[in-house]
């Protein structure tokens, strides 16, 4: 029986390199240049509702440090896209704080990657590609079963943040007194809380479930707090989440790039989190700087694990 499932876990293993091979195979072939950047950062990414890893290390002067590893690599690419101004991507571990669940781990494989000169609904469009030729790799077709579903992937559902709201629970994600009422009949809330923390609520546990439940789903146009380093139009955050049945395997932006808009964003998400962890987190002036000279562009990360999740049918990230 040992040597079964090692066979097992030993195909397994090939089948997921096909993934990244076709990963890599698809951003060649459409012009895109592999990057790596630094894991380790003196300065943590700045996102709501996501906390980075500090640790210390030490020279060999002997001079102590502390350093973060990167939730995403992010800000370093921005870097390298504002000098380079061309389209790129990146395979690596990233590490978030406060994670553990069937879908959350603290050390993750993610997919990043930014179009110079793509709009949201490029971006989507370049998200679709990728679902697809993942699974044509595996599958010589592009529809997969996860679940007991059948996902043809050629097929998508796109939906506003507002949409869904009102398609699933009847109420706006505008309208704040009454998706308190809402929470407060769902979960027999009696106390004030704030705008942020309602959203939060209704769109995870009453919204997402029901994401992407027949097709490939992009649910865009987000509530400017939730949209830390996207442009805003219209009072919109332009940026998408991909779904498929109620998993979220990919974050995509129409990326800001005003620094001083971004400076003011960063600012306001120190001192939040300085009054959830009692620590004041830094900027790194050089990323801002960059800014200036970031051309018009989309970025998106796609978790790979959960990729695989959904590629190799299994309900639990933990089995990957």
């Amino acid at each position: 029986m040992k040597h079964l499932d090692c066979k097992k876990q030993d195909n397994f293993l090939f089948e997921k390199a096909k993934v990244l091979k076709a990963i890599r195979n698809y951003f060649d072939s459409t012009g895109a240049i592999e990057v790596f950047t630094d894991i380790l950062q003196k300065h943590p990414n700045l996102d709501s509702n996501i906390y980075p890893l500090k640790l210390k290390a030490t020279n060999s002067s002997g001079e102590e440090r502390s350093y973060y590893l990167h939730t995403s690599p992010e800000l370093q690419m921005k870097k390298l896209l504002a000098k380079y101004k061309t389209d790129i991507y990146q395979i690596t571990k990233v590490f978030r704080n406060f994670e553990g669940s069937k879908k959350h781990k603290i050390e993750f494989a993610m997919l990043e990657w930014y179009r110079v000169g793509y709009n949201l609904d490029d971006l989507m469009d370049d998200t679709q590609n990728i679902f697809i030729e993942t699974a044509i790799s595996l599958y010589k077709k592009p529809i997969i079963s996860y679940q007991g579903k059948t996902f043809d992937l050629r097929k998508v559902e796109k939906i506003t943040v507002d949409e869904a709201f009102y398609k699933y629970t009847g109420i706006y994600s505008e309208d704040y007194s009454k998706m308190i009422d809402f929470l407060r009949e769902k979960e027999n809330i009696k106390q004030e809380i704030p705008y942020e923390e309602v959203f939060f609520r209704i769109y995870a546990f009453y919204v997402e479930p029901n994401l992407g439940n027949e097709n490939l789903t992009f649910i865009y146009d987000y509530p400017p707090q939730f949209s830390a380093m996207a442009k805003i139009e219209n009072n919109k955050g332009k940026r998408f989440e991909a779904y498929i049945n109620g998993l979220e395997l990919v974050n995509g932006y129409f990326e800001l790039t005003d620094p001083i808009e971004q400076e003011k964003r960063f600012i306001e998400d120190i001192k939040q989190k300085e009054k959830e962890t009692g620590e004041k987190y830094t900027i790194d002036k050089e990323f801002i700087d960059a800014l200036k000279y970031l051309s018009e562009c989309s970025g998106a990360s796609l978790g790979i694990d959960r990729l695989f999740m959904v590629l190799f049918d299994k309900d639990n990230i933990w089995e990957i």
